[in-house]
C-alpha cells in the first residue's frame, strides 16, 4: 500500500483512514483524508451513481469487464447474507467499492470463479473447514485513480475474510483487464488458472490467494516473465504447473514460478508443503 492506515473499530465494523495525495492525475499540495468502511442499503443510491458515472468513464478495452447497476440492484444485493460490500469515501462522496462473497461449497464458488478446476473444498484441505470469500466488482471513480485504492480495498476484504474464518481469497481477472493486475498480485494472489466466462464468454485469468500464508513455489524450475497477452504461451505453462506471482506493469509482463500447490497432493504431505520455503532460481524467456 502507497499511503499509511490507521485502523479504527466503529459500532463493531473496521474502519480504515488513510490519505490521498492525487486527484485527476495530479499531485496535491495537502493530502486528502479517505476511509473505507462497510456499506449497507442506506448506501444502495450513491452507490447506484459511482457505477453510472465509472461506466461513463469506461478506458478503451473495458467495455468487456465493466458492467453497469442500477440502484435497486445494489438495494437488491443487500438482502444476500453472504456478500458484503466495502466503500472507500472522500468526505460524503463513494469513490470507489468493491465486494467479498461468503462461498460454502463448489456450487457457490462456481458463480464467482468459473470453470475452475481445482477443488478449494476437498476434505484433506484445511482438515475440511474450508471456507471461500471471493472478491469482486473493483471500482474507483477516474479522477482518484493513481493512489493505489485499488489495492487498499483488496487488502482490506483480505483482513475482512481473515476475520470471517476464511480459508481462501479468489476472484477474476479479464484477461484484457492490465489495470487491475497489479492491485491482486502485489497482494500476494497468484494466476492459477484460464477460463471462459460463461456470462459473457470472455477470456478470464483466475486468481487465489491462502488466506494466513502464501503459496509455497518450487526450488528446481526457472521463473519466467511473459507479455500478459500472450495467452496461448501462458496456457501452456499453466499447463505445466506454473503459476502467476507477479506482475511488472512498466513491462506488461507476468512473471511465472513452479508450484505443486494446485496439483494432486496425494504424494505431498501438507505440513511439508506449507513448511518448507524454497528459493527459485530466477529466468527469462
Amino acid at each position: 500500500m502507497s499511503t499509511e492506515i490507521k485502523t479504527y473499530l466503529i459500532n463493531g465494523k473496521e474502519v480504515w483512514v488513510g490519505n490521498l495525495y492525487k486527484i485527476n492525475g495530479k499531485k496535491q499540495s495537502e493530502p486528502i483524508r479517505f476511509y473505507i468502511r462497510p456499506l449497507n442499503q442506506n448506501d444502495a443510491p450513491s452507490m447506484g451513481a459511482l457505477s453510472a458515472d465509472i461506466y461513463k468513464n469506461l478506458r478503451t478495452g473495458e467495455e468487456c469487464f465493466i458492467h453497469r447497476h442500477t440502484q435497486q440492484y445494489f438495494y437488491d444485493v443487500f438482502q444476500n447474507p453472504q456478500t458484503f460490500y466495502n466503500g472507500v469515501f472522500v468526505g460524503g462522496q463513494l469513490v470507489g467499492m468493491s465486494y467479498l462473497k461468503i462461498c460454502r461449497n463448489r456450487m457457490e464458488l462456481e458463480d464467482e470463479l468459473p470453470n475452475a478446476k481445482f477443488d478449494f473444498f476437498a476434505a484433506s484441505r484445511n482438515k475440511g473447514k474450508n471456507l471461500v470469500a471471493s472478491l469482486g466488482a473493483d471500482s474507483v471513480l477516474p479522477a482518484y485513480r493513481g493512489n493505489a485504492l485499488n489495492s487498499i480495498m483488496i487488502n482490506y476484504r483480505i483482513k475482512q475474510a481473515e476475520r470471517m474464518g476464511c480459508t481462501d481469497c479468489t476472484s477474476i481477472i479479464d484477461r484484457k483487464n492490465k489495470w487491475n493486475m497489479s492491485p491482486y498480485f502485489g497482494n500476494r494472489f497468484n494466476l492459477f488458472a484460464t477460463a471462459t466466462d460463461p456470462s459473457d464468454g470472455g477470456q478470464i485469468s483466475l486468481l487465489h490467494k491462502p488466506v494466513g500464508h502464501n503459496t509455497v513455489l518450487s526450488c528446481f524450475k526457472p521463473r519466467i516473465a511473459l507479455p500478459y497477452e500472450r495467452l496461448d504461451i501462458i496456457d501452456r505453462l499453466l499447463a505445466k504447473g506454473f503459476i502467476g506471482i507477479e506482475f511488472n506493469k512498466e513491462r506488461e509482463e507476468v512473471l511465472f514460478a513452479h508450484s505443486f500447490y494446485y496439483q494432486e497432493k496425494e504424494n505431498f504431505s501438507d505440513n511439508f508443503i506449507f513448511r518448507r520455503t524454497y528459493v527459485c532460481a530466477k529466468g527469462r524467456i
